[in-house]
C-alpha cells in the first residue's frame, strides 16, 4: 500500500506557505460544482482565463499548484523563493514559484496569487485522473467551505467580519486544535485508541492513522485495518468507525486523517473565520 496514493496530498500539511492575494466579486454563497475521481473532489478553475480541472486538497496550507504544462499556457511569471517540504513518507520536495494573476471559482474571483509547481518524489506519482494541479485552502481563509459529496457541490459561504455562521455551517461544532497549524483544519476526535488528532483531508482516500496509534496497544488490529466503537466528534459519536492504519512520516502533533469515507456520507462545513469544522446532521 502506497503512503501517497492512500493520503492523496497530505504533504502540503508540512508547508508553510503565505500567498499574495485577494478575493472579490463573492458577496453572496459561491456553488462550485465537483465532481468525484477515484475518491478526489475535482473542481474547474478559471486560471488567467483558461479552465483547469483541480483536486481539492482541504489538508493543504498552500493555494494552488500547477503543473508544468499549466503554468506554461496560462504564462505564470516565475518568481524568487522555494518552497520546501515533505511528502508523508518523508521524501523531501521542493516547488518553485509562480505569479498567478487571477483564479476564479465560480463567482469568487481571486488576484495577485502565488502558485507552485505541482511536484512529486521521484519514487510516487499519485493518479492522473483529469487533474491539472491541485487548490489547497490558502484562498479559502475567508469562506465556509461546505462539501457536500452526496450533491457534487463545494459551496463557498463568504464571512466578513464579526459576520454569524451561515445557515449551511450548522451541526456538530468541532474546533481546529493544533497550534503549529492554527488555521488549519485538524480536531481532536475521541475514540477506543484514546485522543487523536486528525486532520480533515479531502486528499485522503480513506480515513488513517499512523503505525505509532496502533503501537499505543489500545485496540485490536488487523493488519490494515482497525476499528474503534467510539469515534466523538465534538458533541457527537459517529462510532463504530473503522480506519487503515500504516507506517508514515508525521510530525508530531497529529496522528491521521479524516478522508473520503466519511465525507461521502455526511455534509461538512470547513469554517476558516471561526477555526472550526461542522459535520451537519
Amino acid at each position: 500500500m502506497s503512503g501517497r496514493r492512500v493520503w492523496g496530498r497530505l504533504v502540503g500539511v508540512f508547508f508553510g506557505v503565505l500567498a499574495a492575494s485577494a478575493s472579490a466579486n463573492a458577496s453572496s454563497p459561491v456553488v462550485v460544482p465537483l465532481r468525484l475521481a477515484g475518491h478526489f473532489p475535482i473542481v474547474i478553475a478559471k486560471v488567467n482565463g483558461v479552465d483547469v480541472p483541480l483536486a481539492f486538497g482541504s489538508g493543504d496550507s498552500f493555494p494552488v499548484r500547477l503543473e508544468q504544462s499549466v503554468l506554461d499556457q496560462i504564462k505564470a511569471v516565475p518568481i524568487d523563493g522555494i518552497t520546501w517540504g515533505l511528502d508523508a513518507k518523508g521524501h523531501l520536495l521542493k516547488s518553485p514559484k509562480f505569479r498567478v494573476s487571477r483564479l476564479q471559482l465560480g463567482d469568487a474571483v481571486f488576484n495577485d496569487v502565488i502558485a507552485e509547481l505541482d511536484v512529486h518524489s521521484r519514487s510516487y506519482h499519485p493518479p492522473k485522473l483529469g487533474q491539472a494541479g491541485w487548490l489547497g485552502t490558502g484562498l479559502l481563509k475567508s469562506y465556509e467551505v461546505v462539501l457536500d459529496y452526496p450533491h457534487r457541490t463545494m459551496t463557498l459561504v463568504p464571512r466578513a467580519a464579526n459576520d454569524s455562521p451561515s445557515e449551511q455551517c450548522r451541526g456538530t461544532s468541532v474546533r481546529f486544535a493544533v497550534k503549529q497549524q492554527p488555521a488549519e483544519p485538524f480536531t481532536k476526535a475521541d475514540t477506543d485508541m484514546g485522543q487523536l488528532t486528525l486532520v480533515w483531508d479531502t486528499g485522503s482516500q480513506l480515513s488513517m492513522v499512523s503505525e505509532k496509534v496502533i503501537q499505543r496497544g489500545l485496540v485490536q488490529a488487523s493488519n490494515e485495518d482497525v476499528t474503534t466503537k467510539r469515534f466523538v466528534l465534538g458533541s457527537t459519536d459517529f462510532g463504530p468507525w473503522q480506519f487503515k492504519w500504516m507506517e508514515m512520516s508525521l510530525p508530531p502533533f497529529f496522528d491521521g486523517s479524516i478522508g473520503y469515507d466519511f465525507l461521502a456520507t455526511h455534509v461538512v462545513c470547513i469554517d476558516f473565520p471561526d477555526k472550526r469544522v461542522v459535520i451537519r446532521p
